[in-house]
C-alpha cells in the first residue's frame, strides 16, 4: 500500500512508521537526514507548502496527517499547521481519490474553544466532516512514552529547581504512545468505521500526579511536585512569555479549563485494540 504520512518525524510518527514498514511510505520532511539516521522506513522528499499538489503527485491509497505544534513560533501558527494544512491535504486527497484519510486531533477540539490550539483542531475536524472524504479522526489525551517532549522539558527543569508545581485541579487521562500508534496503524491498514475516536488511558490523573509519574519515567532527579490551583499560574504567564521556552503559555492555560479526559461519547482504545496499555 502506498501511504503518505505527514509529521512522520514526530513522537507518534516514528512509532507509526515502524508499524507500517513493508509498505510504500512517503514521508515529506524538513529534516530527512534525521529520519534516515533514526532508521525509519520510507522515502523522505522535502516538505513543501503545496500539500494538495503533493497528494496528487504521490496518489497514495491512504493519507495520515500527524502535523501539529504545541506552541506557536517562527510563523508556524495553530491555524496554519492544524487547519490550513489539513484543508490543503483534504483538497488533494479528494482530487486524488484517496481511500483512507486518518487525522490526528486532540481531546477538547472545538471550533468555539477559547484555546487557539483546540479551536484550530476543531476547525480541521469540521472541514474534514464537510469534505466528503472517508476519514477517521483520533482525539488523544496526553500521550506518554519515550521521546515525549513535556516530560523531557520537565526533566531539564528538575535538574536545576528544588521542586516543581503543577495544577491539582486539572486532569488528563494519559495514553501510551504504543496504543496510539497501533490505533493509527489499524485505521490505515485495516480500516475503521469513519468518525471520531477518543484515545485515552484508564486512569484520570491530576497534573501534579501526572508530572510525578512522568518525571520518574524520564529518569529525572527526584524532586517534589507540589499540587496547586491552576489559578496560581495566571499572574505568572506574562513572566513565562519572556522565557525562550515558556513552561506554560497563555493558550495552554486556557486548555486547562476543561479536563483532558474522554467524553465517553465515542469509541476508544479498548474498542479498537481490545485492551489498554498502562500509560507509564
Amino acid at each position: 500500500m502506498r501511504i503518505l504520512v505527514l509529521g512522520g518525524g514526530g513522537f507518534v510518527g516514528g512509532a507509526l512508521l515502524r508499524r507500517l514498514a513493508g509498505h510504500e511510505l512517503v514521508v515529506p520532511s524538513r529534516a530527512p537526514a534525521r529520519l534516515k539516521a533514526a532508521g525509519l522506513p520510507g522515502s523522505f522528499p522535502p516538505f513543501r507548502e503545496d500539500l494538495a499538489a503533493l497528494v496528487e503527485e504521490v496518489r497514495p491509497e491512504a493519507v495520515v496527517n500527524l502535523l501539529g505544534i504545541i506552541k506557536e513560533e517562527a510563523g508556524e501558527t495553530f491555524e496554519k499547521v492544524h487547519f490550513e494544512y489539513t484543508r490543503r491535504l483534504a483538497a488533494g486527497a479528494s482530487r486524488a481519490g484517496v481511500r483512507r484519510f486518518v487525522q490526528m486531533s486532540a481531546l477538547g477540539a472545538d471550533p468555539a474553544s477559547r484555546s487557539r490550539y483546540q479551536a484550530s483542531k476543531g476547525r480541521a475536524e469540521a472541514w474534514l466532516a464537510s469534505s466528503g472524504l472517508e476519514h477517521t479522526v483520533f482525539r488523544p489525551s496526553l500521550i506518554t512514552g519515550p521521546g515525549q517532549r513535556l516530560f523531557a522539558d520537565l526533566a531539564r527543569l528538575a535538574r536545576v529547581l528544588p521542586f516543581l508545581a503543577a495544577p491539582a485541579d486539572a486532569w488528563a487521562a494519559p495514553v501510551n504512545v504504543e496504543d496510539v500508534a497501533d490505533c493509527f496503524a489499524k485505521a490505515v491498514l485495516e480500516g475503521l468505521p469513519a468518525g471520531l475516536y477518543e484515545l485515552a488511558g484508564e486512569e484520570r490523573l491530576d497534573y501534579a500526579e501526572l508530572f510525578r509519574r512522568g518525571l520518574a519515567a524520564a529518569g529525572a532527579p527526584r524532586r517534589p511536585v507540589i499540587g496547586v490551583p491552576k489559578a496560581v499560574f495566571l499572574p505568572l504567564l506574562p513572566l513565562f512569555s519572556l522565557l525562550p521556552s515558556p513552561p506554560l503559555t497563555a493558550d495552554q492555560y486556557r486548555m486547562l479549563a476543561a479536563p483532558n479526559v474522554p467524553s465517553g461519547r465515542y469509541p476508544g482504545v479498548a474498542e479498537i485494540l481490545g485492551g489498554v496499555r498502562p500509560a507509564f
